[in-house]
């Protein structure tokens, strides 16, 4: 199956009190089919963000449409629209949202609890694969920066999402570290994944497919 991301001239205005509103996005249109990585560029305050959350299902335009396989993300009610997110939409930040409470390994497989998805097996082989198998009883604020950021990046793929949204994922990362979330987000869009990664850092061009400038709203 070919997954599809389909943005339709999407356009959200921040309305302020006294003041004039903010156009953050302004009837953007944007496809991505299986295999795309997609690097999203632009200066702090261009719309990034807020084409990131709309393309996720997180914020509603306030004109055009997004679909993810065929599927008008806000034609859903709230809930249907947080269940389809959970199986095909993952997230990875710049901060790494891990539960402290829950070991390397419950984090990863954190999407159980929502859906179901995947295995303890796929999870150890993520672990494996990002070099934290000797992590996995261990508490986030046992970990580094990296292993941190690692262990999200498992948990969004572990899940079985078919794309991948990724706002600034190797801000904080040492090179080494940023190489291994890169290598992984391409490894996922070769298997068919999509992936979309606001960035600054030029590590990251070398592994996408596709560059995108974002300015005022508009992608150039």
């Amino acid at each position: 199956m070919t997954n599809t991301l389909d943005i339709q001239t999407v356009s959200k205005k921040y309305e302020r009190k006294n003041q004039a509103p903010v156009q953050a996005i302004d009837a953007v249109s944007l496809k991505a089919e299986s295999g795309d990585f997609i690097a999203l560029l632009g200066p702090s305050g261009c719309g990034k963000s807020t084409l990131m959350l709309t393309a996720g299902g997180l914020l509603k335009a306030d004109s055009g449409s997004v679909a993810v396989n065929g599927q008008d993300l806000y034609s859903l009610n709230n809930s249907q629209r947080a269940e389809f997110r959970a199986s095909n939409i993952a997230y990875v930040y710049q901060e790494f949202h891990l539960i402290p409470y829950l070991s390397v390994l419950e984090n990863v497989c954190i999407s159980d609890l929502a859906n179901g998805g995947g295995t303890q097996q796929r999870a150890e082989e993520l672990l494996k694969q990002f070099g934290l198998s000797d992590r996995r009883d261990h508490l986030p604020s046992e970990l580094s920066v990296g292993e941190q950021q690692r262990v999200a990046l498992s948990r969004a793929i572990y899940g079985g999402a078919k794309i991948i949204l990724a706002d600034e994922p190797t801000g904080n990362l040492d090179g080494e570290n940023a190489k291994l979330v890169l290598q992984a987000l391409k490894q996922f869009s070769d298997d068919g994944g999509i992936v979309i990664m606001v960035t600054h850092d030029e590590r990251a061009l070398e592994y996408a497919k596709k560059q995108l400038k974002m300015n005022a709203g508009r992608i150039e």
